[in-house]
């Protein structure tokens, strides 16, 4: 077969493959078909838009010598050696994504997760339940500081609870590699909630949770929190409060207005150590994770999953963080060596900020500094996704083709 990253969009798109692969354990020498092969074809097959194997295998044949036949192909999607040396790869990548976030400085020794359930509709081929197919459900990761996704796991049977795949995975996968003495915040919406679980595991590993109240739930108020007389005050923070939950948890529960909409939102969180302002702000910042649910289910058109078995689809999932972090990696590229941007993109972000800061002052409401931060791009251009389909298997230089992408990013 044909290397697949001989053109030189790829082989600069799937640089940061080889150290990667050169560090799994899980690797083995398969002439027939690479590891290195089948990596990047799994990562085409995110890239590239046909929805079936059979049209991603039939577009992929016109330009590579010596296709995989789709029997083949799917073989390797139930290979657990592969999904091994995969979960190495897409994990060793993720570390390689640099800083993209600007963060306040109290979180400089934190690590800080928003984590989510996502489901992707049945595969063609799988059994029947109960009369119908049913969804795959996914748990991803995005780390809030770089803007890496991780896949944590599979649920299993028809609709497991966010709360029980935590349970199974545990606290040493959800400290996610962290320092000794770094703190891990976990940003999760209200099917992350098990009071108990958390203090357990902010008392003996350093994982907080952070999320919104449930309608149902009822709290005792046990004292107020301090403040910090050299901080400055947030005005949307309507109260902070040491609480305990219905079953003697004690938790803190904060109640925050939002500056624009004027909504009220109560957080429950296990961190104490943090103004109440950030952790807002940490769950607001959560939106970022549906963002990127959105990205792959609308742009890059992943809504089904790929085969039958848990393996394969459990390989889909780690494909998709990979060319996820890929991309991450590429755009830092095109903006230090290539010096190109999505301008347009940028001025639409100076845009709603300048809409957003003027509709709170409308209101008579401050828009803290923190809030200003938001305003980075949350999801990847379709720009660049039809860009790279369009030249994904061009043997033109870069040099010919870069000057493409930043006209467009030139315009709206």
């Amino acid at each position: 077969m044909e290397h697949i990253s001989d053109p030189v969009l790829r082989k600069s798109f799937f640089a940061p493959l080889s150290d990667a692969l050169a560090s799994s354990l899980h690797q083995r020498d398969c002439p027939a078909f690479t590891d290195a092969e089948f990596l990047e074809l799994g990562v085409t097959r995110v890239i590239c838009d046909p929805r079936s194997g059979r049209g991603f295998l039939q577009q992929i044949g016109a330009h590579i010598q010596s296709c995989p036949q789709r029997s083949s192909f799917f073989e390797q999607l139930k290979s657990v050696r592969r999904l091994q040396m995969l979960s190495d790869v897409t994990e060793r990548v993720a570390t390689m994504v640099s800083t993209r976030a600007e963060l306040p400085e109290e979180l400089a020794d934190h690590d800080i997760y928003a984590g989510d359930g996502h489901w992707h509709g049945a595969a063609a081929h799988d059994s029947m339940i109960d009369d119908k197919r049913w969804a795959v459900g996914h748990i991803y990761a995005l780390n809030l500081r770089t803007r890496a996704l991780h896949h944590l796991d599979l649920t299993q049977g028809k609709k497991e609870h966010d709360m029980s795949v935590l349970k199974r995975l545990g606290a040493d996968t959800l400290r996610m590699g962290a320092k000794k003495r770094h703190r891990v915040i976990w940003v999760w919406d209200r099917a992350g909630i098990d009071f108990e679980l958390w203090r357990n595991w902010k008392n003996t590993r350093g994982i907080y949770f952070i999320s919104r109240t449930k309608d149902n739930m009822a709290f005792t108020t046990a004292s107020p929190m301090p403040r910090d007389p050299d901080r400055p005050v947030d005005p949307n923070v309507l109260s902070d409060e040491r609480c305990l939950s219905g079953q003697g948890t004690e938790v803190r529960l904060i109640r925050y207005r939002d500056p624009v909409s004027a909504t009220v939102y109560e957080f429950v969180t296990t961190v104490f150590h943090l103004p109440a302002d950030i952790i807002a702000w940490l769950y607001k910042s959560r939106w970022n994770i549906e963002k990127v649910f959105d990205q792959l289910k609308n742009k890059f058109d992943e809504s089904k999953a790929w085969a039958t078995s848990d393996t394969a689809k459990s390989i889909q999932a780690k494909f998709l963080c990979l060319a996820h972090n890929l991309l991450e990696l590429f755009e830092v590229q095109l903006e230090t060596e290539h010096h190109i941007r999505n301008e347009a993109g940028l001025l639409r972000r100076e845009k709603r900020a300048a809409e957003y800061t003027a509709a709170a002052k409308e209101k008579g409401h401050v828009l803290s500094s923190l809030l200003k931060r938001l305003f980075q791009p949350l999801q990847r251009s379709i720009k660049l996704i039809r860009w790279l389909r369009s030249h994904w298997f061009s043997s033109d230089p870069l040099s010919r083709i870069l000057p493409d992408l930043a006209r467009s990013y030139a315009h709206s």
